[in-house]
C-alpha cells in the first residue's frame, strides 16, 4: 500500500517533469523567435506593414533605366554572370549556338518600403539567389535577358500605380529586347512573383494577338496569380510537356495547408486595359508532370536546388548538388501541393509559418523547369522548321 508520503513524492516529481517540459517549450520557442527576427523574410514581413513617409504622387521617380546600357540589365548574353552557373552533371549552352531566348522578369528582391519604387540599380536581398536559383535553370537551352527595372517595393504591391510605373520599365525593356536583341528568334517569357504580374500583362498588350505570338515558345509565369481566362484571348494553358505557344504557372504550397492561397485567390492584376479584382481560377501547372490534373510521386523529381546563400560568387560557377526525389506535386484548389520533410534544408520561415515554398518555386524543380525548357525550344523548331 502507498503511503501519504510516497504519493507526495510522486506528485511532486510529475509536477516536477511538468515544469521542465513547460520550460524546454518555452526555451524552444525564444529561440525559434530568435531565429526568425534574423531572417530576412521576417524582417520583409515586417517591413511590409510600413509605407514610404508621402503618398506616390507627391514622391519623386528614381531616375529611369537606360536599355541601351548594359548597366540597365540584370543579365544579358556575354557577361558570364550568375545566370550561367548549373549544378554538377549540367552544362550551359554554348550561346554561340543557343535556339532560342528567354526573357526574365525579377521577383520583388528590394524589401525595405521607404519608396514606393526602388532605383533600378539597387542592391536587393535576392539579387544573387534569383540569378542563380531561378534564371540560370534556363541556360541549358537559351540566350538569357533580364532588365532591371524600378521595381514595386512592398508597399508598392498594394499600389495600383507603383505596380503600374514599374510595369512600363518592363515593357520598354521588352520593346528594346524585341527591337535590339531577339532577331527574330523564338523565345520563353519567364517570371517570379511580382515579375509575374508584370508578365501577366506584358503578355496580354505585346505578345498575344501581334506577329511575336508565334515566336512564343511559352511563358513560365511562376510565384503569383495567372489566370486561367489567358485561353479565351488566345493563349491555351500547357497541358503537355512539348506543348508550345501556351502558358504555365504554380505556386507550391505544404499539402494541407492554405495561407498561399492569398497568391491565386482575390488578387488585383491586370486583365484587358485595367486592373481587377480575379474571378477566373489561377493556373496550376504541375512541373513534373507538365499536365493540370496529373499527380506525381518525389521519385519522378530529377533534382531539387537548394536556396542558395552568401556569400555569392562575381561570376558563373558551380551550383550546389541537387537533391533526387525531394518531394513529388499534385495541382490542388490552384495550389501546387508538395510534401517536404520537416527538417529538410528547403524548409524556410515561409514554410514553417504559412506552408509556402514561394521562394522555393523554381528550385525544386529545378531539374524538371531545366529539361522542359530544352523541350519545348527543340518543340518549337520541329513545329518551325524554317
Amino acid at each position: 500500500m502507498i503511503s501519504p508520503a510516497e504519493r507526495k513524492s510522486d506528485w511532486l516529481r510529475s509536477k516536477a517533469g511538468k515544469i521542465r517540459k513547460r520550460w524546454k517549450i518555452l526555451l524552444t520557442v525564444v529561440v525559434l523567435l530568435a531565429l526568425l527576427s534574423q531572417c530576412s523574410i521576417t524582417k520583409s514581413l515586417i517591413e511590409s506593414s510600413r509605407k514610404p513617409d508621402a503618398p506616390f504622387a507627391q514622391t519623386k521617380a528614381p531616375p529611369a533605366p537606360d536599355y541601351a546600357q548594359m548597366g540597365a540589365w540584370f543579365a544579358l548574353p556575354g557577361a558570364n554572370g550568375l545566370e550561367r552557373s548549373a549544378p554538377p552533371g549540367f552544362t550551359a549552352i554554348d550561346e554561340r549556338v543557343a535556339p532560342a531566348d528567354v526573357f526574365f522578369i525579377h521577383p520583388t528582391m528590394y524589401l525595405k518600403n521607404d519608396v514606393w519604387n526602388a532605383p533600378y540599380d539597387v542592391e536587393g536581398a535576392y539579387n544573387g539567389p534569383v540569378l542563380l536559383a531561378q534564371l540560370s535553370a534556363f541556360n541549358g537551352c537559351c540566350l538569357l535577358y533580364a532588365p532591371h527595372y524600378r521595381q514595386a517595393s512592398l508597399a508598392g504591391l498594394a499600389n495600383g500605380d507603383a505596380v503600374a510605373f514599374a510595369y512600363a520599365d518592363v515593357a520598354r525593356a521588352f520593346r528594346y529586347y524585341i527591337e535590339h536583341y531577339n532577331r527574330g528568334r523564338p523565345f520563353i517569357i519567364a517570371s517570379h512573383s511580382q515579375g509575374t504580374g508584370h508578365a501577366v500583362r506584358l503578355l496580354q498588350e505585346a505578345i498575344v494577338g501581334t506577329p511575336l505570338q508565334d515566336r512564343l515558345v511559352a511563358a513560365y509565369t511562376i510565384g503569383a496569380y495567372t489566370p486561367a481566362s489567358f485561353a479565351s484571348i488566345g493563349l491555351p494553358t500547357c497541358n503537355d510537356a512539348r506543348q508550345t505557344g501556351c502558358v504555365m504557372s504554380w505556386n507550391a504550397s505544404q499539402e494541407d495547408r492554405t495561407a498561399a492561397s492569398m497568391l491565386t485567390k482575390d488578387v488585383d492584376f491586370w486583365w484587358q486595359g485595367k486592373r481587377v479584382k480575379s474571378t477566373a481560377p489561377a493556373i496550376c501547372v504541375n512541373p513534373l508532370t507538365w499536365t493540370e490534373k496529373g499527380t506525381a510521386n518525389a521519385s519522378a523529381n530529377k533534382g531539387s536546388l537548394p536556396f542558395p546563400e552568401a556569400p555569392y560568387p562575381e561570376q558563373a560557377a558551380a551550383l550546389a548538388p541537387l537533391e533526387k526525389g525531394l518531394t513529388g506535386a499534385r495541382c490542388n484548389d490552384m495550389l501546387l501541393d508538395v510534401d517536404v520533410a520537416w527538417r529538410s534544408p528547403f524548409r524556410d520561415t515561409l514554410s514553417w509559418l504559412y506552408g509556402s515554398y514561394h521562394r522555393n518555386d523554381y528550385g525544386l524543380f529545378y531539374a524538371s523547369i531545366r529539361a522542359n525548357a530544352i523541350d519545348r525550344v527543340a518543340s518549337w523548331k520541329v513545329r518551325h522548321p524554317d
